[in-house]
């Protein structure tokens, strides 16, 4: 055997060691509370910087992209979950919410890096630009659904999570544009702010609904969910040509698929996709797992040690996290006042875990040379490690107070005179209750 096949070999295993970790880690999730996608991190971490099995740099070039179209499924699929209605009706406090969390987060670790740490004012907005105030949809889609919390509180944290990665990256690039340049755009920077936002949600609502009137029309052909992946895609893609959100009109698009009956009397006509839209959802629900599976794995490979400086990096990562739950709490606080929402704050505070945005952002800085860029990824990654192990108490503690983990089951023939009208439709797909 040569060493290519014996390369091949050792990818193959890891991989399937991965799907097997992943599978377990979610038995173990569902078991105890205890979600699964730190203990992914962690492996990933020992496959790379610890034991060196696996070279972490060579994933950094590929990750951006792997990155995006893990968190375009993640977002697609949860927002075929999501009630059009509460999507609506929380928007304003949502908003409300990302940008008290975000600048104010931005300015008080920036603030932190500059006071404590000396760094240049400049860069100390970059690293808060990357850190301050985002939730990973990865994660804020999946573990308050999956520990079936209310429809209110998973639409609120699903929406803030993708807001915030919007605010932060609009940001970032705004601060490290004006590193490189010395020219200030605060202005622009708002107006791509509200145009991204503005745009995605446009481009994602319209294709969303000729996109449903195509796969009405294909509904009985095979291949359906291939077909609708390339729709998915276009959306993505036509939204970030018209400089807008691309993840923004994915959600969109997810959501107004997955509210379809309430899209019919507007059209003035009948819409029979449910039992299509059944398919999708088991489709995309085994495939979003299997990406967020690696992603994880992924994002531990990309860890940087940096032994001088690992105590340094670790203080530092919690100095700010503390900062950010402070803010956090304040944030909402103030954004849930006098709704349903506020009874569950602390829950909501403390769902704070991070991910993506955070470490692509990092990576950015990495491949730009920024001064400081090797300190950024060492103490992001301690972040994310440790926000999604305050995810993590904060699952196990809802488990503990009585909270369990949502379940698939098959839904009697009898449930509903609704439901069997649907049954003749050719819905025959387990549901989530």
């Amino acid at each position: 055997m040569n060493a290519g096949m014996i390369d091949v070999t050792l990818a193959f295993i890891l991989t399937a060691g991965i799907i097997f970790f992943g599978f377990g880690a979610e038995i173990f999730f569902r078991k105890t509370g205890v979600p699964h996608f730190l203990f992914l991190i962690l492996v990933g971490m020992l496959l790379g910087p610890l034991l060196g099995l696996v070279s972490g740099s060579s994933f950094i070039p590929v990750l951006g992209v792997f990155s995006t179209f893990t968190l375009m499924m993640v977002l697609f699929y949860n927002g075929m979950q999501m009630d059009i209605r509460e999507v609506v009706g929380s928007s304003s406090r949502v908003l409300l919410q990302v940008a008290i969390y975000v600048l104010v987060g931005v300015i008080a670790i920036a603030a932190a890096a500059h006071l404590v740490f000396g760094w240049d004012a400049l860069e100390s907005l970059i690293f808060g630009s990357i850190i301050g105030g985002e939730t990973t949809a990865v994660i804020m889609m999946r573990v308050p659904r999956t520990l079936n919390q209310s429809s209110k509180v998973i639409t609120f944290l699903g929406l803030e999570s993708v807001i915030n990665s919007i605010f932060l990256v609009v940001l970032f690039f705004m601060f490290l544009s004006i590193y490189q340049t010395g020219t200030a755009a605060f202005t622009n920077a708002l107006a791509v702010l509200a145009s991204n936002i503005s745009v995605g949600i446009i481009f994602g609502f319209v294709l969303s609904v000729a996109w449903i009137l195509v796969l009405n029309y294909l509904r009985d052909y095979r291949y359906t969910y291939v077909f609708t992946l390339g729709l998915l895609l276009t959306t993505y893609v036509a939204a970030q040509i018209s400089e807008g959100s691309g993840l923004m009109a994915v959600l969109i698009f997810g959501l107004v698929l997955g509210n379809y009956k309430s899209v019919g009397p507007l059209l003035h006509r009948e819409l029979r996709i449910a039992g299509l839209e059944s398919q999708l959802r088991g489709f995309q629900e085994e495939i979003s797992f299997l990406l967020e599976t690696f992603f994880f794995v992924f994002l531990g490979l990309t860890f940087v040690i940096q032994p001088s400086k690992i105590v340094a990096n670790l203080l530092a990562g919690a100095l700010f996290i503390a900062i950010l739950l402070a803010v956090r709490y304040i944030a909402v606080n103030i954004s849930t006042r006098g709704s349903e929402l506020y009874k569950d704050r602390t829950m909501i505070t403390l769902m704070c875990a991070q991910g993506l945005t955070p470490a692509v952002l990092a990576i950015v800085a990495l491949t730009d040379n920024l001064p400081l860029a090797n300190s950024f990824v060492s103490i992001v990654v301690f972040v994310i490690i440790i926000t999604n192990v305050i995810t993590t108490f904060d699952a196990y503690f809802i488990m503990g107070s009585g909270g369990k983990p949502q379940v698939q089951v098959k839904p009697k023939e009898n449930a509903s005179p609704a439901r069997g009208r649907e049954k003749k439709q050719g819905d025959k797909g387990a549901v989530t209750v």
